[in-house]
């Protein structure tokens, strides 16, 4: 019996799905990013103010906005501060802790 040489359907779908596959990576263009700061994981940290304090919490962040031109946020000064540990005056924070508790 002789061999059939002809193109079967399948043969054709297999070989039509190999070549869109082998395109699609050749034209496939990667990006490198950064994911910085992501706290959608954690869990919030309650953080109790009096108005008086919010009212000057929200002041100082509408200086800093007007300063920098970007939106900041209560959580982006805070882990600014938190960035900047190492600069702050230990002595002189303490005693302001002690002075407004």
């Amino acid at each position: 019996m002789n061999k059939l040489t002809g193109v079967t359907g399948l043969s054709r779908r297999v070989s039509a799905k190999e070549t869109q596959e082998s395109s699609k990576s050749k034209e496939k263009i990667t990006t490198v990013s950064t994911r910085r700061n992501i706290t959608t994981g954690t869990s919030p940290m309650p953080l109790r103010l009096t108005e008086n304090d919010r009212a000057n919490l929200n002041l100082w962040l509408e200086v800093l906005e007007a300063e920098s031109g970007k939106n900041i946020t209560a959580a982006k000064l805070f882990r600014g501060l938190i960035n900047m540990k190492d600069k702050i005056n230990t002595k002189a924070l303490i005693r302001s802790i002690n002075d407004v508790t």
